[in-house]
């Protein structure tokens, strides 16, 4: 790589191929680099609109990832990452040398009744936009970085194809919240399009969407450390896979059923 010597740097989908292949042309096995991949697409979410690198983004974003309740180790493999790209670009003295040493405890758990509480309190002081937010994050299961997708056109239809990390998934919009998206694009003369904008009309940033979610904590009496994007999406995940786990175990105990009835009629025994 050119040494490179500017104030800011793009952080692009070519500089990112460039920098993998480099890996892979060292030996870097096909799980690493998709992990850096991951974790370069996490760092260009968190880039202002320009995308642009500089001497401060490891500390900026090492204090972001702290405030999201990341755990120790999981910030430091990131900065890792990070410093790994800078050497590449030749900008080691962007580099964070000290690490995150802050003590490694449990992220705390955002449950289904303080969701709850979030939306009521956001529902009583009026503030209809972090009440949409949250429940497209942690009601509907929709990923910050898919909210673009969420527009007028995908809401009428009823569903979407969300894309994420060149991955994609269709969502269906269950109808009581298409119907409240609907309502709020028609109060806020959004046609077409995303129905999360600035008042511009450009989609939310990240930072702006964190900040929403949180607005309604105090009202709410729900920790401001517990409630963040990444939260109303673990929350949403644990909440969807506590059901298919009933749902497993009521057909395994279905099937039990019709095999001891099987038994009776023909078992060897009978």
């Amino acid at each position: 790589m050119a040494t490179t010597k500017g104030e800011q740097i793009p952080l692009t989908s070519e500089v990112i191929h460039d920098f993998l292949q480099d890996l892979s042309d060292r030996g870097r096995r096909e799980g690493s680099l998709q992990n850096y991949y991951l974790i370069l697409m996490g760092l260009y979410d968190f880039l202002p609109e320009d995308k642009m690198l500089n001497k401060n983004t490891v500390v900026e974003w090492r204090d972001w990832l702290n405030s999201q309740g990341y755990s120790e180790r999981t910030v430091n493999s990131r900065l890792s990452t990070l410093n790994s790209l800078l050497s590449y670009l030749d900008r080691r003295d962007w580099q964070m040398i000290h690490f995150s040493r802050r003590m490694d405890v449990d992220r705390m758990e955002l449950t289904r009744a303080e969701y709850m509480r979030l939306l009521r309190a956001a529902k009583v002081s009026g503030k209809e936009k972090p009440y949409l937010l949250i429940k497209a994050l942690g009601g509907v299961g929709v990923r910050i970085q898919e909210l673009p997708y969420i527009t007028v056109e995908a809401v009428q239809a009823g569903e979407v194809m969300l894309e994420c990390y060149n991955r994609n998934r269709k969502l269906r919009i269950p109808e009581s919240f298409r119907k409240e998206l609907l309502d709020f694009a028609d109060r806020e003369g959004i046609r077409k399009g995303p129905v999360f904008v600035t008042q511009e009309g450009t989609p939310l940033i990240r930072s702006s969407v964190w900040k929403s979610v949180k607005s309604v904590c105090r009202d709410a009496r729900v920790d401001e450390r517990k409630v963040s994007p990444r939260s109303l999406w673990q929350m949403y995940q644990n909440t969807y896979k506590g059901i298919q786990s009933n749902i497993e175990a009521l057909v395994e105990q279905a099937y039990e059923q019709m095999f001891d009835q099987e038994q009776i009629a023909v078992g060897w025994d009978s």
